[in-house]
């Protein structure tokens, strides 16, 4: 009897209750949708929704044995938003008192409207983007192209409302800001950041002061962990319009902090990664409903460079400090009131042999990333350029350092062979009007052969060989070895000078003669290149003929590390055709150079036996000369090469010095590196 009675009851609530949901669905959707309309519309219209980029974090710069050059670091910025400043009952005041805030703490802010901030009021010095700007805002907004100073800054005060009683310093202050925020928006150019990378005290204090429009936002910026290769690593900056235009094609935002020069605009597309998109929702009154990622950020690769970190210091040191002491004994040896001839500057070039890998680019004078900044105008106005990166950028007369491109072509052309003897006559007077002489006239070094000839460095026994060779197949063999053409490093590079026949012929505009090639024979006559060109040159010597493309990046990885996104393959980009015994003995002159020549006082007794060549180049009669060095080492399985340049050097000997302070540092590493790796597979 109870199972009969309990059955209908579950029956009729299993019915009743999907209609008793289904009625209360259908009278809340009434409610929202006919009743309260109007009240959700008008709830709606008020909700804002804003959508802002978040910057991906740009990967670390790391050298080849995981050092860390380059990574990020969290920043701090004070940020204005201009509708939400314009808004307040006084934005001008609201200003003027933000600027006292940070001002009185210490802190910088940017201002580039290019007007004085005193009266009388006039137009300061212009960069490029300052001119742009300012034309193209007085151009918006019809004013008369040639308006002055004062001119403007009366329409500022009428423009932006700025009162009467501000005095003309406030006002300035204020148009200052004002004029900042408004060419942001009308030309749609980047974010306006007034003050970056400001403390957590700035922070708490503007916070707590709460000016209209005014927040401070996240952002990172680049934290350097050396005070070495400032030239190679490079800067980080907004872009320019030039490069906004190529950036923008692959997706940039306005905003987007990219690589100015060196490994970072090198290296930009692993650098950089994916910008993210985050969105909130806020109503009219300002609080936030919801935030969420629409896009999450994606932080770009860690890039490994070639260079040794360790080797890049001993350059740089040895560089500058050779150079300071050259000058020291200019100075000391100097009559009263006699003008000193000073060594300007330099660089050095490191390469691995068969494998074109940079260890080092050292430039002299140099500067410091971590005050780039503050120190731009002094940079810019040094008579000695620190900005200019002289290993990649500077062309040099090789001197003799070119000697060794003479003999190969003479030995595989068939002009001597290797055991040809030439008498040395000290001096070529046969071509009327001009004569050739031999570094060591009016003495003679005999008669010899061409390694001896590399030892001594016999000017004489070149002069004959490239007149035999002839300038046509001079050329060819040195635009093999590399000189006067492009490396194939990812930097920006002059390509310098080959002396040649169409080079003067199509450029120069003059005829070739023989007295030209006598020239070029030694080095001297058009030829001009890079440290790197020649230590790139060097490095193909010791490796028999076969030049590698020369290279920064060794690999990158995904900024987890998880992932390999490139790996660097050693390329072979031109051969030196020539047989293996001839290579061998320009290497044996070489060897012969250090051992028993000018450099001997340094690698006579050296440790690692180094084959090298000096050069001493002619720049003017009444200007002291260049002074060039090649090396590399070891001389049986050469591993590196080096090349040095100092301006106004004198002679290239003194420069074996700075190479062996290299070659003892890339050994000792060496050393190390073997012990650790023998101690790992101890037991």
């Amino acid at each position: 009897m109870k199972e009969k009675y309990v059955r209908p009851a579950r029956i009729a609530l299993i019915v009743f209750m999907p209609l008793l949901l289904a009625t209360i669905a259908v009278l809340s959707l009434y409610n929202l949708q006919v009743v309260k309309k109007d009240y959700y519309y008008e709830e709606s219209m008020n909700t804002i929704l804003d959508t802002e980029t978040v910057p991906a974090s740009r990967g670390s710069i790391l050298d080849r044995y995981g050092r860390l050059l380059v990574s990020n670091r969290v920043s701090y910025n004070i940020v204005i938003d201009r509708l939400k400043l314009v808004r307040d009952e006084d934005p001008n005041g609201a200003l003027l008192r933000l600027i006292a805030c940070v001002s009185d703490y210490g802190q910088t802010y940017r201002d580039t409207l290019p007007i004085s901030s005193e009266a009388p009021f006039a137009y300061t010095a212009m960069s490029d983007g300052q001119r742009k700007r300012l034309d193209d805002y007085l151009k918006h907004f019809k004013l008369d192209a040639s308006i002055d100073a004062a001119g403007l800054m009366a329409y500022f005060r009428e423009h932006y409302s700025i009162p009467d009683s501000f005095t003309d310093r406030e006002a300035r202050l204020a148009a200052g800001v004002r004029y900042e925020l408004e060419v942001r928006e009308l030309f749609r150019l980047p974010d306006y950041v007034f003050a970056e990378d400001i403390d957590s005290g700035l922070i708490a204090l503007v916070l707590e002061k709460s000016f209209p429009g005014v927040s401070v936002k996240t952002s990172s910026v680049r934290e350097y962990h050396t005070t070495y290769a400032a030239h190679l690593l490079g800067r980080t900056g907004l872009m320019d319009e030039d490069e906004y235009k190529y950036y923008s094609a692959l997706g940039y935002p306005m905003n987007a902090i990219v690589g100015k020069d060196g490994a970072e605009k090198a290296f930009e597309q692993y650098l950089h990664g994916t910008d993210g998109t985050i969105a909130t929702v806020s109503t009219a009154s300002g609080d936030v409903v919801n935030t969420y990622y629409k896009t999450e950020p994606k932080a770009g690769g860690d890039v490994t460079l070639t260079i040794d970190l360790f080797c890049q210091q001993a350059a740089e040191d040895a560089l500058a400090s050779r150079i300071d002491e050259i000058n020291r004994e200019r100075a000391a040896k100097a009559k009263d009131g006699e003008k000193v001839t000073l060594a300007e500057g330099g660089a050095v070039a490191v390469v691995k042999v068969g494998s074109g890998d940079v260890l080092a680019l050292a430039s002299y004078p140099t500067f410091n990333l971590k005050t780039f900044s503050d120190d731009y105008a002094a940079l810019l106005s040094d008579p000695l350029a620190p900005l200019y990166n002289r290993a990649t950028q500077g062309a040099y007369t090789p001197g003799s350092t070119f000697k060794p491109v003479t003999a190969i072509a003479g030995l595989q052309e068939g002009a001597i062979d290797i055991d040809t003897k030439i008498y040395d006559k000290g001096i070529i007077d046969e071509y009327e009007g001009y004569t050739y002489k031999c570094w060591i006239y009016p003495g003679s070094h005999g008669n010899i052969n061409v390694k001896e000839a590399l030892q001594v460095s016999c000017n004489y026994f070149f002069y004959v060989v490239g007149q035999k060779v002839g300038i046509n197949k001079l050329s060819s063999y040195a635009a093999a070895f590399g000189l006067g053409q492009p490396t194939g490093i990812e930097l920006y590079e002059e390509k310098g000078v080959l002396a040649s026949r169409p080079y003067k012929e199509q450029t120069v505009g003059e005829q070739w003669y023989v007295g030209d090639t006598l020239q070029a024979s030694i080095g001297q006559s058009y030829n001009l290149f890079t440290p790197l060109q020649l230590a790139s040159y060097a490095a193909t010597i010791a490796s028999g003929g076969s030049r590698y493309a020369v290279h920064l990046l060794k690999s990158v990885r995904s900024f987890d590390g998880s992932a390999s996104v490139a790996e660097y393959q050693p390329a072979i980009i031109s051969r030196v055709e020539a047989k293996p015994e001839y290579f061998g003995a320009v290497q044996e002159g070489m060897l012969m150079a250090s051992l028993y020549g000018s450099s001997s006082y340094v690698f006579g007794n050296y440790s690692v036996k180094v084959a090298c060549k000096t050069g001493t180049a002619q720049i003017r009669e009444d200007v002291e000369n260049n002074a060039v060095f090649i090396a590399f080492a070891p001389y049986e399985n050469p591993e590196i090469a080096v090349a040095v340049v100092v301006e106004k050097g004198a002679a290239g000997w003194r420069l074996a010095e700075i190479a062996k302070e290299i070659f003892d540092c890339y050994f000792k590493e060496k050393g190390k590196k073997a012990y650790q790796e023998e101690n790992i597979l101890l037991p």
